[in-house]
């Protein structure tokens, strides 16, 4: 968050930044004008400007501002403010130079930029028996010059990833299915990463062992949620991380057994016991 003063055009800089990694940046920069460190967020909040686009468990982003501008008078008055929703868009300088001198201006619709990453999230099947495993699919289309990050990735970067939530009992996920990748070798300190390019799909295949399972007058269901998580970058920046949250309700449904004893899902006309009775037969006889 940026302010300036029409009387004397003074700037002021206000970040979520430590203060040493604000002197390290004006200093590599030359900067002269104030520069303000609200670490904790207060003054962030306090103005009703915390970036709610990041949660607030997920990453040390969380507590920055959404990017704006505020012009006062001499008196400390707003009398323009400038924001955006985007964290890689800013107001040109042009724009804030004619709002300190008082001009009258207007600003053209911006186009869109077709850097939004579309994300689908489904549950594959009908049912979660015991047993038996389902998919959590997210579909992303990924605009043509971006790519999205395969875990690993150093800190600072988000993988694209299919989450459970931690309190879902019962729910076992398994290694995540993605589709082929490419080596991106990052040029500011030479890491080379996989890439996800395009339409990409991630399959994350769960099952549940029976303590998942729900009861009410309609039926035996099982709950899933969890976070979808991705971070779209190009060849130069990244846009900031993204989460979808997904809730899933769906009947456990039975697993199909014969009836080799009792139990729920039993299935008598397989005649199980039966035909378990002869392979045992058989296999006495053999030996």
């Amino acid at each position: 968050m940026a302010g300036f003063e029409a009387a004397g055009a003074k700037l002021y800089i206000l970040s979520y930044d430590e203060a040493d990694a604000l002197a390290d940046y004006k200093k590599a920069h030359g900067a002269t004008f104030t520069m303000l460190s609200d670490p904790d967020s207060e003054v962030i909040q306090s103005f009703g400007i915390l970036n709610t686009t990041i949660a607030e468990d997920d990453h040390p982003w969380y507590g920055i501002p959404y990017p704006g501008v505020y012009v006062t008078d001499s008196e400390g008055i707003i009398t323009q403010k400038f924001f955006e929703n985007n964290f890689t868009v800013r107001p040109g300088a042009e724009q804030l130079i004619a709002a300190v001198k008082g001009d009258e201006f207007t600003l053209e619709a911006r186009p869109a930029t077709g850097e939004q990453v579309n994300v689908k999230i489904e549950f594959d099947g009908t049912d979660l028996p015991v047993g038996i495993t389902r998919q959590i699919v997210a579909h992303f289309s990924v605009p043509e010059g971006m790519h999205l990050y395969k875990e690993p990735v150093p800190e600072g970067l988000v993988a694209a990833s299919i989450e459970l939530d931690h309190e879902v009992e019962g729910i076992l996920p398994y290694t995540m299915i993605v589709p082929e990748t490419r080596p991106l070798t990052l040029g500011t300190d030479g890491h080379t990463l996989e890439v996800y390019e395009g339409n990409v799909t991630l399959r994350l295949p769960i099952a549940q062992n029976g303590r998942a399972i729900t009861k009410d007058d309609d039926g035996r269901w099982v709950s899933i949620s969890g976070t979808v998580r991705w971070q779209a970058c190009d060849a130069e920046s990244c846009l900031l991380p993204e989460e979808e949250s997904f809730n899933f309700r769906v009947p456990a449904a039975f697993t199909v057994m014969a009836d080799m004893g009792p139990g729920e899902g039993r299935v008598p006309s397989m005649n199980g016991a039966t035909h378990f009775k002869k392979m045992t037969a058989r296999r006495k006889s053999e030996s």
